[in-house]
């Protein structure tokens, strides 16, 4: 008898499909492109014996040879089986459990409607004011951020953002720091238009106090639908708009040693155990998956660097989970690196960077360990813009 297989998918439109609401989502031709060009990522995070990867592009015999020699076994298709035990698209909506449905996959193996409901409430921004305050009860010495603040009316936000030199406004659903910008104390025409129009399409806005931002990091949690358990750190960097550039590859211990130059790992144990609990309570009756809480390390207005313990919770599996889920399987133990996710609007430009980064950083396997070198992650066709790769070097 065929065993049951994994069905993993990539699908970074899962974002926009939560705000929008319905299963009847068309996304935008950039994110259809995202999704396009890397539709081969869950090869690297799949962790199960059979799996299939549900995916446009095709794995290449040099990719396959890599994998093959880093003991990866998950295969890719473009029409998933019906022979499936469980899914793990990138993140549930609506509009991906109609997607996988249209497949054939039977539909009660899928969260039904009612959880799909609770997810997309708790995905939303509004979800960190919870977490913020819960931490508040279980950490009451520590020195906790201003609370975020759902804003429900016009007036709301005037008084808002009028009241601090300083504030963010955010969409309750974005992706990629779309949605989110800062006010410097004055509600303009522009203020005005953009937030009521989020309120009148989301019901609700998030307002925060600005701080000055020294480095972005998150902690990863896994839920297995009983407990939520620490899954690792994510340290990367972002752009001046907040979408995602890069991670640092490197082992929890390396990370954490890093941070410790801001925040000491008392701290951050006492966050990463509290955040355990919040998140066991909160997300483990109604998800089963991996989920990122996005944190700022930041200086105060008394000069004091702190950590913003809860900038955003990310209901999904994210960029920073993949390059901790490298990290830890596909790195030697004397390796560090980056990961990346590059554009080129120009083809011909990112086959030019892959045919450098191949020259000048050759990739070397030892006993199924990278230890050095280049590695592109998703293949380059005559369409592709976006790239997903690594670079790595050993102490």
């Amino acid at each position: 008898m065929t065993p049951l297989e994994h069905l993993y998918l990539f699908a970074p439109e899962n974002d926009m499909a939560l705000a929008f609401g319905g299963r009847y989502y068309t996304p935008t031709p950039v994110v259809q492109a995202i999704a396009r060009d890397l539709s081969l990522l869950p090869i690297w995070y799949a962790g199960e014996p059979h799996t299939q990867v549900w995916a446009i592009q095709q794995v290449e015999h040099t990719m396959q040879e890599t994998l093959n020699a880093l003991g990866i076994t998950a295969h890719a298709t473009n029409k998933p089986s019906r022979n499936i035990a469980e899914c793990h698209p990138w993140g549930w909506s609506a509009y991906i459990v109609d997607k996988i449905t249209r497949t054939g996959i039977p539909r009660d193996i899928l969260p039904n409607d009612s959880t799909i409901d609770q997810l997309r409430e708790l995905s939303g921004r509004a979800t960190s004011c919870d977490i913020l305050q819960q931490l508040r009860n279980l950490l009451p010495h520590y020195q906790h951020p201003p609370l975020p603040v759902a804003l429900r009316t016009d007036s709301d936000v005037e008084e808002y953002v009028t009241s601090q030199p300083a504030s963010i406004l955010k969409a309750p659903w974005s992706s990629s720091g779309r949605g989110v910008w800062r006010v410097n104390g004055i509600y303009d025409k522009m203020t005005a238009r953009s937030a009521s129009g989020i309120i009148r399409k989301q019901g609700y806005i998030m307002g925060e106090t600005w701080q000055e931002k020294i480095c972005d990091l998150a902690m990863e949690f896994y839920s297995d639908g009983i407990t939520s358990r620490f899954a690792g750190y994510s340290y990367f960097l972002t752009d001046e708009r907040g979408a995602y550039q890069s991670n640092i590859l490197a082992s929890n211990d390396e990370i954490e040693q890093m941070l410790s130059q801001y925040i000491s790992p008392v701290t951050l144990h006492e966050v990463r155990d509290a955040l355990s609990s919040i998140t066991t309570s909160l997300i483990t009756p109604h998800y089963k998956g991996y989920m990122g809480i996005d944190m700022i390390i930041y200086r105060d207005n008394q000069g004091q660097i702190l950590l913003h313990p809860c900038i955003e919770l990310n209901l999904r599996m994210s960029m920073g989970m993949v390059a901790r889920i490298i990290a830890d399987r596909y790195l030697a133990s004397t390796a560090h690196g980056t990961y990346h996710v590059h554009y080129e609007a120009e083809t011909t430009q990112l086959q030019a960077l892959d045919k450098q980064l191949s020259a000048q950083h050759p990739l070397r396997i030892v006993n199924g360990k990278i230890t050095n070198g280049y590695l592109a992650l998703t293949p380059i066709m005559p369409d592709t813009h976006y790239l997903a790769y690594i670079n790595v070097k050993e102490e």
